[in-house]
């Protein structure tokens, strides 16, 4: 159960949203980017509400769950809805403590004096038991062992005394089958299968006769010719629609060789360059080739190896058929079986011969596959006689010649079954009796291993409350050195919590970013509870790097990708470029991405009342194709330095922030060598001065490196937003032309898809 809609959002910062109808619904991975304050915190949080199942009293809210099933945030206590784990800044402060380290993620037990010397004590009783085990052991050996001697020597006679060329049955006998045999027997039973000398005699006298053994009936082969035949002319007289190239309709080896080399540059190793020669693979040259082996082509060679398979199978399956050899049969019986074994014998080799014809005709028509082919039926010939027929008659003589066996055989068997009976009738008191001493010796080793695990399991108990989370924090340590990628910080069980330290030093402090790591680990880690079902289940995650460093970023991400992958569906939060760069780069080359993967951008405006609101929309191609955020906010300046509607002055709150991040960003590749206040680096550039003070006034008032504040500056100020973003663009172009047309094209051609998808 996967969600797919928010198809109504009144809540916060969302005053009132519906879902967009030109908008993609949610995949299985979703990436949301959004600078601060534009709802991803809220989104995270309504979520965390399907995971409490808690009723959402505020607002207006309705989610679309696998297309049809909508529930509004009044239902979710009661509505069947898939398990949901959200990390969010509510997740962190409920989970990491403010001075006892973290609230429980393992169960921590008591280590107590009381409990140490309960597990000496204990150990002590359990060393004493165990020379108790030691003697049950030895015992019940002894026991078994005389039982087992006694089994084998009779099995032993038995076998002797039945062993016989009529009857090779008893050949195997052994204790196994003696002691399934005396096993069934009681003493009233075993009492009326004994024999006297005279009955045995002559039982013996019985079993030494000298018929010749069974034969086993042949199965032929389950072959329909004919359904074959008509199978292959089915398949061989289909054509296959492409637009075919000479040179590979000609060249059957060529084609074979062309259509893996294609394969081979495609895919997950898909290639513009030649892996053969190494020139450039030409885009026209990639398209007659994929129009030749196109994937009606791809499924007919299918439909051929297939079918030769099965083709092969039949001819392997005639060719494995055993006839008995003649010797075996009685002499009133030889000449017929033979005559008829060579009959069958022709017919597998006639049916084999046709079905060779068939395997032609397919191999051919898939060597060349465009070219015409003459129909099965006429390159196979006349039809080969019945193989069935021909076997049905030669297991009529393996049936008489049973039938004459059968009377010799009921006989022995049945003289060998009584003289069987009585000799394990004599042993079965002498059994009972061996049987008893081992079941006696058992239930008393039974008893004492009872009481050693009884033991056992209360100082492993004991054990696991004393020592269960100094082996988590262990684990937590390791974890927290691969996430942050360092391991500076450790973790020790100090009483039923952690201690922190930095470099073998107590930390009593931890930064935001350490705060979030640590939290974020444990939220991982949830992931692998029984109680949740991770293949089928939603995980939210909203910013898990806070306040990391670049280092510890992409050691964050790639421990989160490894234990997210397998989630049911996952949505990531970010407004953190670098990691939504990492998250994207990850989506791109996920398998099926186009149907699995989905970006969106959550957008905030100003209203005129002072008030804000957000929307979920699809993500801006800019930040969709180019690997930074420069393209996307040199867009949003062009945008509103060249709109002609009337704007409220609200609007331009956030776009100085904008206009001075592309700015320096510009400056900073323009003048690599230079670093500091962005007005040191106007001061290199050759441009109206005037225009210069314009802009540093309007940029440093109202933007710094984070979000937008509210305004507490001169308003007149922020009226000049639309004229300097004018000026921010005049400068770029003046200081590079060519960067600044590049930047144009990019930017007409996301407006141009933008337009296409709306």
């Amino acid at each position: 159960m996967k969600l797919t809609r928010i198809t109504k959002l009144k809540l916060r910062v969302f005053r009132d949203f519906a879902w967009p109808k030109g908008l993609h619904p949610f995949a299985r991975f979703n990436l949301i980017y959004g600078w601060n304050g534009c709802g991803k915190t809220t989104l995270a949080w309504l979520l965390s509400h399907i995971e409490r199942k808690v009723v959402l009293n505020e607002g207006d809210v309705e989610l679309e769950f696998d297309g049809p099933n909508r529930v509004k945030g009044t239902a979710f206590s009661s509505a069947t809805l898939p398990q949901v784990r959200v990390f969010n800044r509510d997740f962190i402060n409920s989970t990491l403590a403010k001075t006892n380290g973290i609230a429980p993620i393992y169960f921590f037990g008591k280590d107590s004096v009381e409990k140490l010397a309960q597990v000496e004590e204990l150990k002590k009783e359990l060393a004493d038991i165990q020379d108790e085990l030691r003697k049950a052991e030895a015992k019940k050996r002894s026991a078994e062992k005389d039982l087992d001697d006694f089994c084998v020597a009779k099995a032993k006679l038995i076998k002797e005394l039945l062993t016989t060329a009529n009857n090779p049955s008893y050949i195997s006998y052994d204790k196994r089958r003696f002691k399934l045999a005396v096993a069934a027997l009681d003493t009233q039973s075993a009492a009326a299968a004994m024999l006297t000398d005279d009955e045995k005699a002559r039982l013996r006298s019985q079993k030494d006769a000298q018929p010749k053994p069974n034969i086993d009936k042949i199965a032929a082969p389950a072959i329909d010719l004919g359904a074959l035949t008509r199978e292959v002319d089915a398949l061989i007289s289909r054509s296959v629609v492409a637009q075919t190239l000479d040179e590979l309709t000609s060249n059957s080896r060529l084609a074979a060789w062309v259509q893996e080399g294609l394969v081979l540059h495609s895919g997950e190793h898909a290639s513009d360059t030649c892996r053969f020669c190494l020139q450039p693979f030409q885009t026209t040259r990639r398209t007659a080739l994929e129009a030749h082996f196109n994937d009606a082509f791809a499924r007919f060679q299918q439909e051929l190896d297939v079918l030769l398979k099965k083709l092969k199978s039949s001819k392997q399956a005639l060719g494995s058929l055993s006839l008995p050899d003649v010797s075996r049969f009685y002499e009133s019986l030889a000449s017929d079986a033979l005559a008829s074994s060579q009959k069958v014998s022709e017919a597998c080799a006639e049916v084999q011969t046709a079905i060779d014809a068939l395997i032609a005709c397919v191999a051919e028509k898939r060597d060349q596959p465009f070219a015409p082919a003459p129909a099965a039926t006429k390159v196979r010939g006349s039809t080969p006689p019945s193989l069935t027929g021909a076997v049905a008659e030669l297991n009529a003589i393996i049936e008489k010649h049973n039938q004459i066996s059968a009377q010799f055989k009921a006989s022995v068997d049945e003289a060998c079954k009584k003289l069987e009976a009585s000799y394990v009738a004599e042993a079965q008191a002498e059994f009972a009796e061996r049987s008893d001493a081992v079941k006696t010796a058992a239930a008393a080793l039974e008893a004492v291993n009872t009481k050693f695990r009884i033991v056992q399991e209360r100082i492993e108990e004991l054990e696991r409350d004393i020592l269960e989370h100094h082996r988590a924090a262990d684990e937590l340590t390791a974890e927290l050195r691969a996430y942050l990628g360092r391991d500076e910080l450790r973790f020790e069980t100090k009483g039923n919590g952690y201690a922190l330290t930095r470099n073998g030093e107590y930390v009593a402090h931890l930064s935001e970013g350490e705060r979030t790591a640590i939290a974020f680990l444990y939220f991982l880690k949830s992931l692998q509870d029984k109680s949740f079902d991770l293949k089928n289940g939603i995980v939210v995650i909203d910013d898990p790097v806070s306040s990391l460093d670049d280092n510890a970023l992409f050691s964050a991400f790639g421990y989160m990708k490894e234990r997210t992958k397998e989630a049911g569906q996952l949505f990531i939060f970010t407004h953190n470029f670098s990691f939504f760069r990492l998250v994207k780069s990850w989506f791109r080359y996920l398998p099926g991405k186009e149907r699995s993967v989905r970006y969106f951008q959550l957008r905030s405006r100003r209203h005129t009342d002072g008030s804000r609101s957000s929307e979920l929309g699809r993500l801006d191609p800019l930040l969709e194709r180019y690997e930074s955020e420069y393209q996307y906010l040199f867009k949003r300046v062009y945008e509103e330095a060249h709109r002609d509607d009337v704007v409220e002055l609200e609007h331009h709150y956030g776009l100085p922030n904008v206009a001075r991040r592309l700015l320096e960003a510009f400056l900073a590749f323009r003048f690599p060598e230079m670093s500091g206040e962005l007005y040191r680096r106007l001061e290199r550039v050759s441009f109206d001065n005037a225009k210069k003070t314009r802009i540093l006034r309007l940029l440093n008032t109202y933007s710094h490196a984070g979000a937008i504040s509210d305004p507490e500056h001169d308003l007149s100020l922020l009226a000049e937003t639309q004229p300097v973003l004018r000026d921010v663009l005049e400068l770029m172009e003046a200081v590079d032309k060519d960067h600044y047309d590049g930047l144009i094209k990019a930017v007409t051609r996301s407006s141009a898809e933008e337009q296409g998808e709306a």
